[in-house]
């Protein structure tokens, strides 16, 4: 109990929509710290830290994804929007407990587990999905040691981009935060793509959309940006357009290849704006975001430089594929 109160005093202080910085900061350390004690992992061995290569992209080792959380306004930004995300699916689906399956649990469940102090057995409950025999091993430490197996439905040990739910219990909510920036190498599109069909047709998607644009940077300005300079006068980038919307509706689409999209380099860009990029815009649930550079997963995607003693280049186009490497494909248009 006493575990499961920290648990809670730690969503107070993320739910907050003001940030302390030292608040935050030590919030965030006594949820890691929470977890490295129920989970028993050790840093140092060899199957903590050994990633699994799948035909739709690379699962990270368990004390890889055991790192995620010490981002703060990763964390911060998605246990926040998984809160709305549920009141939303309580009043969409008044009366019912409501279901999450949550793919890509790695070895805490980080996305799930704080709600086992804020909600009831008879509001909420989980079917975990990992593909990692480890992080499963630590979890079940978590789940012991906090006392929270009423919680959890099943835990199961499988790739989630083939996973095939059979049971009677409806899915109300999916999910997964399995990527990197722009989408590339690890398999979040392949998994919401198989996981979304399955769940009710008005359920909710967790990140509810994934948007990629494609920006030009300006280098300088960054390092500026970065270094805290006085002289910083705005934005970095210019966004040229968007390259990719993924959501629900995308994922019920496709079919498995993604169209092409040509975008036009405009040649009145200011001066310095040379570095072609990808940017990576995570909506959580309804107005809670990670915008670029608040994480790991908003940093730029640099693709191409471009040198002004060079030929213009007026047009790039870009296409997602889904293989073991997934991510953009990108070629100069003639």
């Amino acid at each position: 109990m006493e575990k499961l109160k920290k648990l809670n005093d730690i969503c107070t202080i993320l739910f907050k929509e003001d940030d302390n910085y030292f608040e935050l900061s030590n919030a965030i350390d006594d949820l890691n710290q929470l977890f490295y004690e129920t989970s028993k992992i050790d840093a140092g061995s060899n199957a903590a830290r050994e990633d699994i290569y799948l035909p739709t992209g690379k699962a990270i080792g368990a004390f890889w994804a055991a790192m995620c959380v010490k981002e703060m306004m990763r964390t911060k930004q998605f246990i926040k929007g998984i809160y709305k995300g549920i009141k939303a699916a309580q009043e969409r689906f008044e009366g019912e407990p409501i279901h999450v399956l949550y793919a890509g649990t790695g070895p805490f469940a980080t996305l799930a587990v704080p709600f086992t102090s804020l909600f009831s057995p008879r509001e909420i409950n989980f079917t975990f999905l990992e593909i990692n025999p480890e992080s499963i091993r630590l979890l079940n430490n978590v789940i012991n040691t906090l006392n929270i197996k009423n919680y959890i439905n099943e835990i199961v040990l499988c790739d989630a981009a083939e996973y095939k739910y059979n049971k009677s219990k409806p899915i109300h909510m999916l999910i997964t935060e399995t990527m990197l920036n722009a989408l590339q190498k690890e398999p979040q599109v392949a998994i919401t793509m198989n996981l979304v069909p399955q769940m009710l047709k008005d359920g909710i998607l967790i990140p509810q959309n994934i948007r990629i644009e494609a920006a030009l940077l300006n280098p300088k300005k960054d390092n500026y940006r970065m270094a805290g300079a006085k002289d910083y006068d705005g934005k970095c980038y210019q966004i040229i357009d968007t390259v990719f919307d993924f959501n629900k509706e995308t994922a019920r689409q496709s079919c498995g290849t993604f169209p092409e999209m040509e975008l036009d380099i405009p040649d009145n860009i200011e001066a310095g704006y040379n570095e072609l990029c990808l940017l990576t815009n995570i909506q959580i649930f309804d107005n809670v975001y990670l915008a670029n550079w608040q994480c790991s997963l908003n940093l730029p995607k640099r693709i191409m430089q471009l040198k002004q003693d060079a030929s213009p280049i007026n047009k790039v186009s870009f296409q997602y594929i889904l293989n073991k490497s997934p991510g953009f494909n990108f070629k100069v248009v003639s």
